[in-house]
């Protein structure tokens, strides 16, 4: 009798721990994804030369060339992406849509770097190259 007591107390320990981590868990989701990441421009750098930087907050189209190389980049609903490009491995075209800083978009054959900018200037950079 006191053993199965004793396991009764541990599941139920056990299940409100998991209950309360996966709370947290979705809070903190919940937060990042309300805006604190999102950013209001974004900058395209081509062969490490800022091109251009465009809002976010306005749908555009529009086509980077850099010699024989092309990209076509697109902003719709807050978020940047390249649709279409020249390059053979198409990875900058497969990354999808980006609204944060989180992670650029980068076509390494066509020179392409595209970062949006939080508003947020409290990131350190220990080097640059």
């Amino acid at each position: 009798m006191k053993n199965t007591k004793k396991i009764l107390t541990s599941n139920i320990l056990w299940i409100t721990l998991f209950l309360l981590l996966a709370v947290i868990s979705i809070l903190v989701i919940f937060i990042m994804r309300s805006g604190k990441l999102t950013g209001k421009t974004a900058e395209i750098y081509s062969d490490n030369n800022l091109i251009r930087t465009v809002s976010l907050d306005t749908d555009d189209e529009f086509t980077v060339e850099n010699g024989d190389n092309y990209n076509i980049i697109r902003i719709r609903n807050g978020k940047i992406s390249v649709i279409e490009a020249n390059c053979k491995n198409q990875i900058c075209v497969k990354q999808g849509e980006i609204d944060n800083s989180l992670l650029p978009i980068v076509c390494v054959p066509n020179g392409l770097v595209i970062r949006v900018d939080n508003g947020d200037k409290k990131i350190n950079i220990d080097a640059e190259i």
